[in-house]
Formats: structure tokens, sequence, C-alpha cells
């Protein structure tokens, strides 16, 4: 048996970001971690991802979703003035439909008929917004090959802007949604 902390974090959003992305870092170099993956609408928490990496001594690989053309267009692109910088730490970035759609052939391949999939963002969503985040942006890096599939990953999400979730989990592409593996709980708003 093994015993690890849990950062709970006073709430969610994006003022609880430093924190996570702290101790999102400090558990990718203990496990020295080769990826990590987290939603940034502009590219920012992205970038200050890949600083709070170098500086825990990770050289783990960052890996920025942004939103696809449809949400971009309401909710923020990626900006060049953040994507370029971030790229110079070695970081990529991927933009793309939400998974917690494109896990509706996971389903169906499993249990058959209309897959319900507002019921696994649902499912998700009660522990939290970021969480369901930081597993969905798993599923869309490892749809477009973004990331090592069934590989221990760092993957964060948050509560509107910035992290206040992290996981280490081994995506693996949405239509094989169920073979996501949850490893740990990095960290979460309480």
């Amino acid at each position: 048996m093994k015993t690890k902390t849990i950062a709970y974090l006073d709430k969610a959003g994006k003022s609880e970001c430093p924190q996570c992305l702290a101790a999102a870092a400090k558990r990718a170099a203990e496990l020295k971690l080769s990826c990590a993956v987290v939603a940034s609408a502009s590219g920012k928490t992205a970038l200050e991802l890949a600083r709070a990496l170098r500086k825990a001594g990770s050289r783990a690989k960052v890996v920025g979703v942004g939103y696809s053309a449809e949400f971009a267009a309401k909710w923020g692109r990626l900006e060049p003035r953040f994507t370029r910088e971030a790229e110079k730490l070695g970081a990529v970035f991927i933009k793309g439909g939400h998974a917690m759609g494109g896990i509706n052939t996971a389903i169906e391949k499993k249990f058959g008929g209309v897959p319900p999939n507002k019921l696994v963002a649902s499912t998700y969503y009660t522990l939290g917004q970021g969480f369901k985040v930081a597993v969905e942006v798993a599923l869309m890096a490892a749809d477009q090959g973004a990331v090592p599939l069934a590989k221990e990953t760092l993957a964060l999400g948050g509560t509107g802007e910035g992290a206040d979730t992290a996981l280490v989990l081994s995506p693996v592409c949405s239509t094989d949604f169920f073979g996501l593996k949850i490893h740990e709980i990095v960290c979460m708003p309480r």
C-alpha cells in the first residue's frame, strides 16, 4: 500500500491555478512523467504549466488543448503571444471538439443503442468541472495522437479559466473510453 497526499484547493476557479500547477508539476517530477495535457483556451495555462514543470525539474512535454472552431468563437482562441512562448519550452497545441461527445462510440460498443454522453459528462461533474475537463482533454489529445496511449500522463482541467484539478491517468482514444484509468488525484477543489 502507498500513501499519498491530495492537495485540496480552497475553491474552484482560476484563483487556485498557481497552487494547482505547483502541485501538478511537483508530482510530475516525482513520477518522472513524460507528458502533461492541459485545457488551455488561450494557451496561457499551458505556458504556465510548462514553466511550473521546468521549475520543478520535470521535462514533461506539455500538450495544450484549445477549443474547436465552434467553441473558440464563443470562448476564445489560442493566442500566439502565449503559444509561441510555450512552444519554446517544448509545448505543442491541438484543437478539437469535446470528447464527451466522441465517447458515444465507446458507449455504443459497450452498451448498444443511443449513447447517453451527457450522463457521462454529468457523472464526472459530480467531482467538479475541472475533473471532467481533465479527463476530456486527455481523451482529445489521445484521439489526435498527441499523448502516448495507456502511459501515465498528467491531465489538468479547470472551472472557467486556469486549472484547478490535476490527475495522473493513462489516456486512451475516446472510442476506447472504458479503458481510461485514473491513477491519482493530485489536486482538486473542495
